[in-house]
């Protein structure tokens, strides 16, 4: 039976960008005193196929199965390391632009020399507040729910990733990625299922996860 693997239910995470809150050195990854020409090649070339596939709305640059070797690599302005987690046995770290209500997200898997971007999400408005995430079948699905926008009703949308895919967890019919908006949200398991629990103006709803995607029981 597939099960939740320990702390893997979290409770809601404010992920605002307060006064104070870490940032990524632009040099980060390595120390300034380790040269280039001494690192290792950053091989992505698994990572297929390219952008703009593992985009969870608009691409971003750089997108999927590009090499970075530091976080100013990402673009302009601050970053910070939002969580990190392994999937799959592959490092992961999630990586936003240091603001509030962050509206672009970087999943970057970990390799000896530098980080390789398995897959970016985009949000044209509203950015993320509030974050939950779960592991499933033994560790090998991360699966993250983002609260977006000020209470008291969010829009929330789902990210899954296998340690070397990313995708949106909820229908993308219509060539965007699915959203809900709904007071609260939050994953739940019962016996061997996993499900996304909506709660909304006092009525609730519920959608199983089939191993790819969230969706209504026929």
């Amino acid at each position: 039976m597939r099960r939740l693997t320990g702390a893997a239910l979290l409770s809601a995470l404010a992920l605002g960008c307060a006064p104070g809150v870490p940032t990524l050195r632009p040099d980060a990854w390595f120390p300034p005193s380790e040269s280039t020409a001494s690192r290792r090649p950053l091989d992505c070339s698994d990572l297929q196929p390219p952008a703009p596939a593992g985009s969870v709305g608009d691409p971003l640059d750089p997108g999927r199965g590009q090499a970075l070797q530091q976080p100013s690599n990402l673009g302009t302005g601050p970053f910070r390391l939002v969580w990190s987690s392994t999937v799959s046995g592959a490092r992961l770290e999630w990586v936003a632009p240091a603001v509030p209500e962050a509206k672009n997200l970087w999943l970057l898997r970990v390799g000896d020399s530098g980080r390789c971007v398995v897959g970016t999400w985009n949000a044209p408005q509203l950015g993320f507040q509030v974050i939950r995430h779960a592991f499933w079948n033994e560790g090998k699905l991360e699966i993250v729910l983002l609260g977006l926008g000020p209470p008291p009703r969010h829009g929330w949308m789902v990210l899954l990733t296998d340690g070397s895919g990313f995708w949106s967890g909820l229908d993308s019919s219509g060539g965007r990625p699915g959203a809900l908006v709904a007071e609260q949200a939050e994953f739940r398991q019962e016996a061997d299922r996993l499900r996304l629990v909506v709660l909304d103006g006092g009525r609730t709803a519920a959608l199983d996860f089939d191993g790819h995607q969230f969706a209504s029981r026929p």
